[in-house]
């Protein structure tokens, strides 16, 4: 087994802090964030809404740096997920509390 390269070593380190950064800078669903969601997502409550924000975290930040919300258009977030349900392996319930959050933090932003 060879031992672990010094670059290699520092990239990883540096890609999980870059991680970590875009993690803490996204924030927590509000339940304001229910009232948005109302009208497409009845039934929503905040405990979907913070599993769809851990999923995003988890299984999006290990590829790429993290879009905020309110970078898209509400619009245009459940077609992007789609478009990366099969790399982040989401299954249909994962990926529709990931849509539910990203819509609903992006609806808040264009307030």
């Amino acid at each position: 087994m060879r031992p672990p390269r010094p670059l290699a070593t520092l990239c990883l380190a540096m890609g999980l802090l870059v991680a970590a950064a875009c993690a803490a800078s996204l924030r927590h669903p509000l339940p304001e964030d229910l009232v948005l969601l109302a009208p497409s997502w009845p039934g929503t409550t905040l405990e979907d809404l913070e599993r769809g924000r851990r999923l995003y975290v988890r299984r999006c930040s290990g590829c790429h740096t993290l879009i905020l919300p309110g970078a898209r258009t509400p619009a245009e977030w459940p077609g992007l997920v789609d478009d990366m349900t099969a790399k982040a392996r989401l299954r249909p319930a994962e990926r529709d509390d990931v849509v539910r959050f990203l819509v609903a933090v992006a609806l808040e932003s264009q307030s």
